[in-house]
């Protein structure tokens, strides 16, 4: 989208790694902090669609389950820290992302997925407290705060009570077929429509496809209803592809038009 993220991952030395390496230089990605472990596969992702919604087994022990610090002295450059919970699983890696967030002192875009058996109720201080985005969806909303996310005033409800515990400034829940409520943190609320597909092929990456486009749009200081809107187009055009990504460079231009 235009933009120069720098990954922080690891992968196995195995011809799935090199694959992930051969993809970022197609794609320009810089692969200058990908680590290498010897001992340990890639990671994997099996993917089942049972009635028509994803199922993850995300394969246990894998490389990036052992990410070290990454190489970097200087901060100045990046806009935003954006990770996801998932790879807090393991203790290698989650102390990683503590120390990452302790250096580097930048605003910090959380992905909460909360998929059991890759979630522990006892991280979320660690991942989010401070954060300057939370992103997660309304079950996972009602499930960290017991209250009913039923209705968009529960909703709000909700997100004052973890935003007050967590001291968290925004917020961005997704609800499906429901759409999306960023919640900011001058109390004001913005609600998305969602994009229907056309046609729905699957919907594996739209969370993720529509939490890329929240980023790019935060890191150009867009309008954020432009912003929220343009997020739910690319995660409808994601769900009439099938699979996360697309090989198609144009897939990812113009996303704000």
């Amino acid at each position: 989208m235009g933009y120069h993220p720098c990954m922080v991952s690891a992968i196995g030395n195995d011809e799935a790694g090199q694959e992930v390496l051969r993809s970022m230089a197609d794609w320009g990605m810089s692969a200058e902090q990908m680590q290498t472990i010897d001992t340990k596969p890639s990671g994997a992702v099996q993917v089942e669609l049972k009635d028509g919604e994803p199922v993850y087994d995300i394969l246990q022990d894998r490389a990036w389950d052992y990410i070290e610090p990454p190489a970097v002295e200087d901060y100045s450059g990046y806009s935003y820290l954006y990770y996801g919970s998932l790879a807090y699983r393991s203790e290698r890696t989650a102390k990683t992302i503590r120390q990452i967030i302790d250096q580097s002192q930048l605003p910090r875009f959380v992905d909460l997925n909360i998929r059991p058996p890759w979630f522990k109720e006892s991280w979320v201080s660690g991942l989010v407290d401070g954060a300057d985005w939370l992103k997660l969806n309304h079950d996972e909303l009602q499930r960290l705060t017991q209250m009913p996310c039923d209705t968009r005033e529960n909703v709000r409800k909700a997100v004052d009570k973890l935003r007050t515990a967590h001291q968290v400034a925004n917020f961005c829940i997704t609800s499906g077929s429901k759409g999306a409520f960023l919640a900011t943190s001058d109390g004001d609320g913005i609600e998305i429509a969602v994009t229907q597909p056309n046609p729905l092929v699957d919907t594996v990456g739209a969370g993720d496809g529509f939490a890329s486009v929240l980023l790019a749009g935060l890191i150009s200081g867009r309008p954020l209803r432009q912003v929220g809107d343009a997020a739910s187009r690319f995660a409808g055009k994601v769900c009439e592809n099938h699979g996360a990504t697309c090989q198609d460079k144009s897939f990812y231009e113009n996303v704000f038009t």
